[in-house]
């Protein structure tokens, strides 16, 4: 079991050392961390973050040249897909048809600069409710300081990022018998979490109501703030690699 949770609300509330030595788990539940949840489920090879779409070009095109598994370029900037790009960031996109076998070069607003944020970590998870009890599962059994990571909308704390941190510490809570410490920020959004799916219409409503889920239903995106919604979908457990610099499915989950 950890000894503490420490939730960043923000990425840039915390300095890239402060991550040294500790397990990270990436939170942009609307809508990276649910997309490279599905994608590595339905089979993706691997899923490669990068923080701007020249780099993601420039490695897609590099790969291309010299890799046998097919390449794909996915991503978004403004919630939309980016000109050229194979697939935007819908998770309902990422099929096994479209993904299966295929490296995904993949670029976000936020996810993936939340990622490269906390990249002195030790080790770097991507959670989302669709694999909720894996994480939960896989951090009981961890040791040292756990960081939840909410990657926010553009520079902006976001209910739906925080519901899923608050919705990790809890589960951490209940399975452990001996004291976690949690520090304010976390036992802040279990407080938002608890509140939120005891009233009506639950996880749903309170997605809907988010800043991201809000501005999905504008953009036209509603199906995926409920597919986002569902909990424990899939059981898989997407895991950094420093050394690749790819996100693929951990030996663990």
């Amino acid at each position: 079991m950890p000894d503490e949770i420490r939730t960043c609300l923000l990425p840039v509330l915390s300095q890239p050392e402060d991550f040294s030595g500790s397990t990270a788990v990436i939170l942009d539940i609307l809508r990276a961390s649910s997309t490279i949840t599905t994608a590595l489920h339905a089979g993706a090879a691997a899923v490669i973050p990068c923080q701007e779409i020249e780099e993601a070009q420039e490695i897609a095109g590099n790969l291309s040249e010299t890799s046998d598994s097919g390449v794909l370029l996915g991503g978004e900037r403004m919630g939309i897909m980016i000109d050229g790009f194979d697939l935007d960031n819908s998770p309902a996109r990422y099929s096994a048809d479209m993904v299966t076998g295929k490296q995904i070069v993949f670029t976000t607003s936020n996810g993936t600069r939340a990622l490269k944020r906390a990249v002195q970590a030790d080790r770097i998870l991507i959670g989302s409710f669709l694999n909720l009890a894996a994480v939960v599962k896989e951090l009981s059994q961890s040791s040292g300081v756990v960081y939840l990571v909410c990657a926010g909308t553009d520079g902006a704390v976001t209910g739906e990022d925080c519901l899923c941190a608050g919705a990790i510490a809890a589960g951490l809570q209940e399975i452990t018998s001996e004291k976690l410490t949690l520090d304010d920020a976390s036992r802040m959004v279990v407080d938002y979490y608890r509140t939120q799916i005891s009233g009506p219409g639950g996880l749903l409503t309170a997605m809907r109501a988010s800043q991201g889920g809000r501005n999905l239903i504008q953009r036209g995106f509603e199906e995926d703030v409920r597919l986002c919604s569902e909990c424990d979908r899939y059981s898989v457990l997407p895991e950094f690699c420093h050394e690749s610099g790819k996100i693929m499915l951990s030996s663990a989950g």
